[in-house]
C-alpha cells in the first residue's frame, strides 16, 4: 500500500492554497462527492473520507481530504493537475469556479516567467 505524506514545499504552495480554498470556500455540500465519483473514487473510499469528520460543515474537510488524495495520485502519474481539476469542475457544473482556478494558476505561472530586457 502507498502512504500519503503531506507536501509543505514552497513549490506547491499555490496549488495547496487553491485546493484548500476550493474545498472550504467554493464547493457546495456534495459537490466534492461528485468530483470524487468523476475521478473514479470507490464508494468505500468516499465513505471512509466521510467518517473522518462530522458536523454541518464537515463536507469542507471531506472535500479537502479527497482533493489531497486525488492530487497525490495525479503527482504519482505525472498528470496535469490544473487541467484535470478544470475538467472535473466543468463536468460537475462548476464552470465559473474552474475558470477562476485556471486564471489563478496561470497568473502564478506567469509571475515566475523570466523576461530579458
Amino acid at each position: 500500500p502507498q502512504s500519503f505524506k503531506q507536501d509543505h514545499s514552497a513549490a506547491t504552495k499555490t496549488l495547496r492554497s487553491i485546493l484548500w480554498n476550493l474545498a472550504h470556500n467554493q464547493l457546495k455540500p456534495n459537490e466534492w462527492k461528485k468530483l470524487a465519483q468523476y475521478w473514479k473514487f470507490a464508494d468505500g473510499h468516499i465513505k471512509i473520507i466521510e467518517q473522518q469528520w462530522t458536523g454541518p460543515k464537515s463536507y469542507r474537510e471531506h472535500g479537502h481530504r479527497m482533493l489531497l488524495i486525488w492530487w497525490h495520485s495525479t503527482q504519482l502519474k505525472g498528470e496535469n493537475v490544473i487541467k484535470l481539476l478544470y475538467e472535473g469542475l466543468v463536468h460537475i457544473g462548476c464552470l465559473n469556479i474552474a475558470e477562476k482556478i485556471r486564471a489563478e494558476s496561470s497568473k502564478d505561472t506567469d509571475s515566475k516567467k523570466c523576461t530579458i530586457s
